[in-house]
């Protein structure tokens, strides 16, 4: 290619700087260049050299604009003069041109497949939500995504939702490139929901409840998954029949229920004394019921033990 030297004078700049603070930009021009990121500087396609320093390391991260996936791009210094002279830079007189007469850039690197993209974004999701039933992934864009090496990680953001517009980072296994895309989701798992109204304090039986697998939204990310979950639970909050049962609506495992017979074990002065009580009252472990004594008929207070103990609160 025929190679060439020239210069272009910034004249509007002449009239408000003197001649004796006049800087000059020289830009030598690569012919051909290969680059593997997205967007394209003024330092990828040529040698920048400016008196100041500052100006210069701006100079060279100039972005020349976004490359193309596949193809060549011609950058000539008619539009390097233009994007220069935008930034308005203090001192510049002239920007002298010499190499190569325009420069030839391609983007190298493998071209990501949406296929193979989707696919890796469902495997880290299946890590992220491993009681998934079902996930659907449906990117928002074409990939349009080139990196330097065929393979790469899919980085989800910690705060990622099981719902909606997601997105999630694309790193090259170099570690030399990230690029974010964007994709629609739908988690299915399944989600336990009462088949009548569930009142405060009632016991949570199977026929209480349905499971059925539907996609996570933000009315049922927190309910519970499984019949084991909620069954022989007390009901701490009112649930309404078709509502999603939610662990802070029910109360610890119920040990002792009502008319269940337990021991009484009652401690005085290092003598232990037991014999055998009905429950008045039901409770899990630490709660205080009510309990009659078999023989006397005498009721008394007493703390859960365990699911056959209560230790009775001598006044």
């Amino acid at each position: 290619m025929r190679r060439w030297a020239g210069a272009f004078a910034l004249f509007g700049l002449l009239s408000a700087v003197s001649s004796a603070f006049a800087l000059t930009l020289e830009v030598r021009l690569r012919e051909e260049v290969v680059v593997f990121q997205e967007v394209l500087t003024l330092g990828d396609v040529a040698e920048v050299s400016y008196p100041d320093p500052q100006w210069e390391k701006v100079l060279r991260g100039l972005s020349l604009g976004v490359l193309p996936p596949q193809g060549e791009r011609v950058v000539s210094p008619q539009e390097i003069y233009a994007r220069v002279v935008g930034q308005r830079v203090p001192g510049l007189d002239y920007i002298y041109f010499s190499g190569a007469s325009v420069s030839r850039v391609r983007r190298g690197g493998t071209p990501v497949a949406r296929e193979t993209l989707e696919e890796e974004i469902h495997r880290a999701l299946k890590e992220r939500f491993p009681g998934a039933e079902r996930i659907e992934v449906t990117l928002l864009e074409e990939s349009g995504i080139v990196l330097p090496t065929p393979e790469f990680a899919v980085v989800l953001p910690r705060t990622l939702k099981p719902w909606g517009v997601q997105g999630a980072d694309i790193v090259a296994s170099d570690g030399t490139q990230r690029k974010t895309v964007r994709f629609a989701l739908s988690v299915y798992r399944p989600v336990v929901r009462a088949r009548k109204d569930l009142t405060v304090h009632e016991t949570i039986d199977p026929e209480d409840v349905t499971v059925s697998v539907e996609p996570v939204s933000f009315a049922t990310e927190k309910a519970c998954t499984a019949l084991e979950e909620v069954l022989g639970k007390p009901v701490r909050k009112t649930i309404r029949a078709g509502d999603p049962v939610v662990p802070t609506a029910l109360g610890k495992d119920v040990l002792i229920k009502r008319g269940d017979l337990v021991t009484m074990v009652a401690e005085y002065g290092g003598i232990v004394v037991t014999t055998t009580g009905k429950a008045r009252g039901e409770g899990t472990l630490g709660d205080r019921i009510v309990v009659e004594n078999t023989s006397s008929r005498k009721r008394v207070e007493g703390i859960i033990v365990d699911e056959r103990t209560v230790r009775v609160v001598v006044q």
